[in-house]
């Protein structure tokens, strides 16, 4: 009996902006599952955002898609860090704005 889970990209989205640049991209991925080459499921996986570290491309993918997918890819991990930055920052920011109130009363 071999039970096979297999995971295989199904398909690509990338979401450009106004002005014609890539602004974000995430992979489908088909996974199938068998026991002795029947198949027990067969499902498209939900969107995840793409990481072209590993990632298998073809000829249709040229070097410059493949440039700016990892841009974008770099981008919203630079984008995510620094909302989280912000978000501490404003924090912080709350907290000093109560400690001067408290001061000041």
């Amino acid at each position: 009996m071999a039970l096979k889970d297999e995971k295989t990209p199904y398909e690509i989205l990338v979401r450009f902006g106004d002005d014609g640049q890539p602004k974000g991209a995430h992979v489908l991925y088909r996974r199938v599952v068998t026991l002795d080459d029947e198949v027990l499921k067969d499902e498209i996986l939900a969107a995840q955002p793409l990481d072209l570290e590993g990632f298998p491309t073809s000829a249709i993918m040229t070097d410059a898609t493949r440039d700016a997918l990892a841009k974008v890819s770099s981008q919203e991990a630079q984008i995510a860090a620094l909302t989280e930055q912000l978000a501490t920052a404003n924090a912080t920011i709350q907290e000093l704005e109560a400690a001067a109130a408290a001061l000041q009363a």
